[in-house]
């Protein structure tokens, strides 16, 4: 029996506590006030989303220049291996990773200060372009110079 008032009286107080409550305007969150956060929330969650686009995109392009300043450091690595009469101007496409990029490489040794001052030297121009879609400021070229001297030994060398 003391169980069953018990009960009776642990009902009676939550009635009047959920009575009290909804009195001071304590009944729960509203379908308005639930909806309101909701579309809070989706604001925010696709801001973020845009901003990981944003961020994919501009690492690919950074990527891609990188990519062209290695293949231009790998040129003129190959172009300073050969002998000084056979360095000429050439133009090819080169992948790297899946990726096409613009090679022209260009020579000049006619004697003008321009180009090293004397016709026993050359100035070795490498630019690489992406060839791939993306932000115009990755799609710009990375170009390397060079001065490249004939290997004949001088009058201080006899």
């Amino acid at each position: 029996m003391t169980q069953a008032v018990t009960k009776l009286q642990t009902r009676q107080m939550r009635a009047r506590n959920a009575a009290q409550g909804a009195a001071r305007g304590e009944s729960g969150f509203t379908l308005i006030e639930t909806s309101i956060a909701l579309v809070l929330l989706l604001v925010a969650a696709l801001s973020i989303a845009s901003l990981f686009t944003y961020a994919i995109k501009y690492n690919t392009g950074a990527n891609d220049r990188a990519m062209a300043q290695a293949i231009a450091q790998q040129q003129m690595e190959s172009l300073r291996k050969m002998s000084f009469n056979d360095i000429a101007a050439e133009s090819t496409t080169v992948y790297m990773a899946g990726r096409p990029f613009a090679v022209v490489t260009t020579v000049c040794n006619d004697g003008t200060v321009a180009c090293g001052g004397s016709t026993s030297a050359k100035r070795i121009s490498v630019r690489v372009t992406p060839q791939t879609a993306g932000p115009v400021w990755a799609q710009s070229s990375v170009l390397l110079i060079s001065l490249r001297s004939a290997s004949s030994s001088g009058p201080y060398l006899q």
